[in-house]
């Protein structure tokens, strides 16, 4: 079907207008201009999701947990007939109503902090999909073992990575609980409207705390310069989001997030850059060895910090 045509499916008139959104590594996304209102269009990528209709049901969970709040918000999905999404020659695919953006995320560590950990306190208790997103996403294991079969990267560096799989298990264990997470926190995915929106619902995974809020480090922290002021104001916006449900064991493996994070996607970049079916989409391998060794010096850049990053989660934390 053309894709212009595909809006009609929700009951919305043809696209008089569309143009390809290139900021997300995964999916196709569309702006579409129908009956003069923006929408954004997206087909679901079925390679990396191969489960999407767990995802859209996931999605219509988490809108029905979120129908109360009033101070944060995630995207209203327009419905095909009974469901959130439409399918046609072979795609999934899901729109919904155009955000305008009013102010830059990015440029409030503490906001984006405040906002995921909202995230989180707000979707406890909420059952997910038996049906995970992606299998074995944010399987640190999983992730070496499949850059080690690649033929893994230059010895020391593996060295480092198996260190760190290695003190994972020891900090993550049976015995820490798992939360429904956000699974991809960073700025980039908190736009300013009317009220602050979550996006990229599609990662929403029983997870550990300490998941996003590593992610969410990591994303702000993205210069070779240590930033404690960024780690501070969003460490702070993170536990007042929280509003005090983490228990201890769970406020001990939030710097171990950091590590985790940084470290597994500095392996997934890793891998894509030896195989030709990469994950993230329009990387050439050149690129994606560049952003792993960028990944790879924030890791050491965090490890050589650890004492000072301890003490800001514990004094906002305890």
């Amino acid at each position: 079907m053309d894709i212009c045509k595909i809006p009609c499916l929700f009951g919305l008139s043809e696209a008089e207008k569309l143009s390809e959104l290139n900021a997300g590594h995964i999916n196709r996304t569309f702006l579409a201009v129908c009956g003069g209102k923006k929408y954004v269009l997206q087909s679901l990528n079925s390679f990396v999701f191969r489960a999407p209709e767990a995802v859209m049901d996931n999605i219509s969970r988490i809108e029905a947990a979120f129908a109360e709040a009033s101070d944060i918000a995630v995207p209203h999905f327009i419905a095909a007939g009974d469901k959130n999404y439409a399918v046609t020659d072979g795609e999934l695919w899901r729109i919904y109503s155009y955000i305008a953006v009013t102010a830059d995320a990015a440029a409030d560590a503490a906001a984006a902090g405040r906002h995921f950990g909202r995230f989180i306190r707000i979707m406890d208790g909420t059952e997910l999909n038996e049906t995970p997103a992606i299998a074995g996403f944010h399987d640190f294991g999983r992730y070496f073992s499949e850059l080690a079969a690649l033929g893994g990267a230059e010895p020391e560096i593996m060295r480092k990575l198996d260190s760190l799989r290695d003190k994972l298990g020891q900090v993550f264990t049976d015995s820490l609980k798992k939360r429904v997470i956000h699974g991809d926190a960073k700025p980039d995915n908190i736009i300013i409207g009317e009220a602050p929106t979550i996006i990229d619902l599609d990662t929403v995974m029983y997870g550990y705390a300490a998941i996003d809020y590593g992610d969410l480090v990591r994303s702000v922290c993205r210069s070779k310069d240590f930033d404690i002021s960024s780690v501070r104001s969003m460490t702070k916006g993170f536990s007042q989001g929280l509003d005090v449900i983490l228990s201890p064991l769970e406020i001990s493996s939030l710097y171990y997030g950091i590590l985790w994070l940084t470290g597994e996607l500095a392996v997934r970049y890793l891998a894509d850059s030896k195989r030709g079916n990469k994950y993230f989409r329009g990387k050439s391998s050149a690129d994606c060895l560049a952003r792993a060794e960028e990944l790879l010096a924030q890791l050491d850049m965090f490890s050589s910090h650890e004492t000072e990053i301890k003490e800001i989660i514990y004094e906002y934390f305890e």
